[in-house]
């Protein structure tokens, strides 16, 4: 059997932010194989790579419409299974090399292939779920680091310099408290009609981010490093716990229509 990663991550919390401080050593246990740029998808008894998964959804997309117009994991998951029932792994194969041959712009091939890439970043771990981090939780890391307020708040020709005080900031903070409040800044920064203002936010939450001019800078940026590029992984154990983990690559089947599409300018911002 292929050797899989497994890193050790230690997961903490920011004493104040929810109680004491606590400490818990999180095996973080990729399911890539080495050499593979993506995880398989684990689907029933089965585990499908990323081409199967858009090949799989791409077989169902007359029933997609029928799901909610951002549908779960479990709900794709579903249609996966139900695809295998009708068409068998063979028919897989076949969807596969039908999607393929489709334009880059065709609407139903670039569903499948986003939705794909979405299953194999959520399943990027063992007994866990992953997404990116979030805007939230960007803009927390970001407040808990050294980075200076400026004039500028967007990322371009400074995201190393940003990612390096975003880990920064990861790492003081600890991923659960990251997790935790990350909402918190959603219901600050909100559409206007739905905002919270601050002093009615959660202690802990105002405890952290008291100083609203750094605070609206580190969501600005949080913001504009959204769509810069990949984000890190916020990670949530079946058992309980939060990590942050890897940076996945962009969706290729994205790359290549922005490339072929889109002027030069903008590739760096479609993640």
């Amino acid at each position: 059997m292929p050797a899989i990663r497994v890193e050790l991550r230690t997961e903490q919390s920011m004493r104040g932010a929810d109680g004491p401080e606590q400490v818990s050593d999180l095996p973080l246990v990729e399911r890539r194989r080495v050499g593979e740029a993506f995880p398989c998808v684990p689907v029933g008894s089965l585990e499908l790579t990323r081409e199967q998964v858009a090949a799989g959804l791409y077989a169902q997309r007359e029933t997609l419409p029928d799901l909610p117009r951002h549908p779960t994991d479990v709900e794709l998951l579903k249609a996966l299974e139900r695809a295998l029932d009708t068409v068998g792994l063979a028919g897989l194969e076949e969807a596969r090399q039908e999607l393929e041959a489709l334009p880059l712009d065709d609407r139903a091939a670039s569903s499948a292939y986003s939705r794909a890439y979405r299953l194999c970043v959520e399943h990027w771990y063992t007994d866990a779920l992953s997404a990116p981090l979030t805007a939230g939780e960007l803009t927390l890391a970001l407040y808990a680091s050294d980075i200076k307020v400026t004039r500028g708040r967007s990322v371009d020709n400074r995201l190393a310099e940003v990612d390096g005080h975003l880990m920064e900031g990861v790492a003081r903070l600890g991923a659960r408290t990251l997790a935790l409040l990350g909402d918190e800044v959603g219901r600050e920064f909100d559409h206007p009609a739905y905002r919270v203002p601050f002093g009615e936010l959660s202690e802990q939450y105002q405890a952290l981010m008291p100083d609203e001019r750094r605070r609206r800078f580190c969501h600005d940026l949080a913001v504009s490093r959204q769509w810069a590029a990949p984000r890190p992984l916020m990670v949530m154990f079946d058992a309980g716990g939060f990590a942050v983990g890897a940076t996945p690559p962009e969706c290729p089947r994205r790359v290549a229509f922005h490339r072929a599409y889109l002027p030069k300018s903008t590739l760096g911002r479609a993640a």
